[in-house]
């Protein structure tokens, strides 16, 4: 079954008297366990592709369909509760309060759900599986740039999401760990199950997507490779889109 599904997605922004069409006519479908990854330049809408898709913000047009739920016909509490148990965004900016040791503030949101105990269980686990055990006890602004992005995926994989967004998570890292963080969303895409919408800023980030498209002038345009090629080979032919 497919976990979520945009069809014929349409958003607009007003700035002064003109209106800026940033999204026309999108639609995507990503099934569990796959690593979807859009690329396009930077404010061309990738960021509000993304916030629609999770409903975190309505389209003008078009219907976002997540596990078989429309979202537009859900309640604010039905989608809050969503928000807090099935789809993660990845914070990059971290906890408000940056005294708060990374443990806790990866379990902070399961508190209410299973208690303190369990909360931070689940967050040492979660912790782990992202290489980031060592950073249990220490607060965010002793982190270094990798090592708050690996904390703010643990933050979204402890809920035990079925579907995680993340926005440029390899930006500012260096070539060796950008490719660690994007190796690290394929693996909790496929092992754990989950569906993953990412937004990415360069080519090489996108490698190890299951699926790519490019975001441009507000269209998701498909990729093709070239006959003969190998797979980190990839270009972006216009004519094609969908």
């Amino acid at each position: 079954m497919t976990l979520l599904r945009l069809q014929s997605v349409r958003r607009s922004f007003w700035r002064g008297p003109s209106e800026i069409e940033v999204l026309k006519d999108v639609s995507l479908e990503i099934e569990p366990g796959e690593l979807f990854a859009v690329y396009g330049q930077r404010n061309g809408g990738k960021t509000t592709l993304l916030k629609v898709a999770g409903g975190f913000e309505s389209p003008d047009a078009g219907q976002v369909v997540f596990d078989g739920d429309d979202l537009a016909r859900l309640s604010r509490r039905e989608l809050a509760l969503l928000h807090r148990e099935q789809i993660s965004w990845v914070e990059r900016a971290g906890p408000h309060s940056r005294d708060l040791a990374a443990s806790v503030y990866v379990g902070l949101p399961l508190y209410d759900r299973v208690g303190p105990a369990k909360a931070q269980r689940r967050a040492l686990t979660a912790l782990t599986k992202v290489g980031a055990r060592d950073c249990a006890d220490q607060r965010w602004t002793d982190l270094s740039d990798t090592e708050r992005m690996l904390v703010a995926i643990a933050h979204a994989l402890a809920r035990e999401p079925k579907l995680m967004i993340v926005d440029d998570p390899t930006a500012g890292l260096g070539i060796i760990d950008r490719e660690r963080v994007a190796g690290l969303l394929r693996s909790a895409a496929e092992e754990g199950g989950i569906g993953v919408l990412m937004a990415v800023p360069d080519m090489p980030s996108m490698m190890h997507a299951t699926t790519i498209r490019l975001l441009s002038r507000g269209r998701l345009i498909a990729p093709a490779l070239p006959p003969g090629s190998g797979t980190n080979v990839v270009e972006f032919p216009h004519h094609k889109r969908v």
